[in-house]
């Protein structure tokens, strides 16, 4: 979605009421999707629903001082763990808002949420308040726990013109899925093919790794819920069918081991072509 039409559901939703308890906000290191969740946050606070800036409730949130959006902090650089999670969302949602109809939560780099801190925070999604929400900001929300996604209102900023949303150029992305969909049965010389093509276009190795890290994010969904809608690339859906057969959910959790494997190689100036080499032969049943 553009940025514009993410405003536009946001208007949407006001007007008719229809809000969620959670929503995730994905978009690049721009900030652009912050900028979104406050604004949303500050017109679901206004007393006129529009951010009109004089308000009581607008005044305390161009203050930055307003009691009932709360913006979630971290200390670790690196991380944001279930201590932080408690202390600041869990254990603070069931006290009522101060002067507000809502309490809304944002979370920004959501991608550094522990696993238990996610497992803390799905707790609280399964059984919010009624006047809580929840908005994550991330620029990979792939990162975020299936269970997590699945509660969520998934909005992703479009990326640049002539890119798909995951910022790939349509004929490396077909590459990219040429090779997933062969990754089960694929052989010795099309690995090492498939490794030089990749390092040939001098692909950013988070990108290769983000885009791999989707499409075996997909089929976990897949194979979890069987919901298309849940989908980060739908048209996949005739593959993810077929491999959620052939693949057990231990060995999907594998695949991300060694996802996050090649990434370190990379990073530690192994090989390039072997790590990703060596990432194919573990995609084989």
């Amino acid at each position: 979605m553009r940025q514009k039409e993410i405003q536009e559901y946001f208007s949407r939703v006001i007007e008719t009421g229809q809000i969620s308890h959670a929503y995730i906000i994905e978009g690049g290191a721009s900030g652009t999707f912050g900028e979104l969740a406050g604004e949303f946050a500050a017109r679901l606070e206004c007393e006129k629903k529009n951010h009109c800036g004089t308000c009581h409730s607008c005044l305390a949130y161009d203050r930055g001082s307003h009691p009932d959006i709360i913006r979630v902090l971290h200390e670790k650089p690196d991380s944001i763990g279930v201590t932080e999670i408690r202390r600041q969302l869990v254990e603070d949602i069931p006290i009522k808002p101060y002067s507000s109809p809502y309490k809304i939560y944002m979370v920004e780099e959501a991608e550094k949420l522990t696993i238990q801190a996610q497992n803390a925070l799905l707790k609280t999604m399964e059984e919010p308040p009624w006047y809580g929400i929840i908005i994550l900001l991330t620029t990979n929300a792939d990162k975020l726990l299936p269970t997590i996604l699945s509660r969520c209102v998934l909005l992703k900023i479009q990326a640049a013109e002539g890119y798909g949303e995951d910022g790939l150029e349509e004929d490396t992305r077909q590459m990219l899925l040429s090779m997933l969909h062969d990754s089960i049965e694929m052989s010795v010389t099309r690995m090492a093919e498939g490794a030089k093509e990749i390092k040939d276009r001098k692909l950013p190795v988070g990108q290769v790794m983000d885009f791999v890290r989707t499409w075996y994010r997909d089929l976990l969904v897949y194979k979890s819920t069987g919901k298309r809608e849940l989908l980060r690339i739908p048209e996949e859906l005739a593959w993810y069918r077929e491999y959620a057969a052939k693949q057990t959910y231990a060995q999907i959790d594998e695949i991300f081991k060694e996802i996050e494997k090649a990434e370190s190689r990379i990073q530690s100036n192994v090989n390039y072509e072997l790590a990703i080499e060596l990432l194919w032969r573990a995609m084989q049943v």
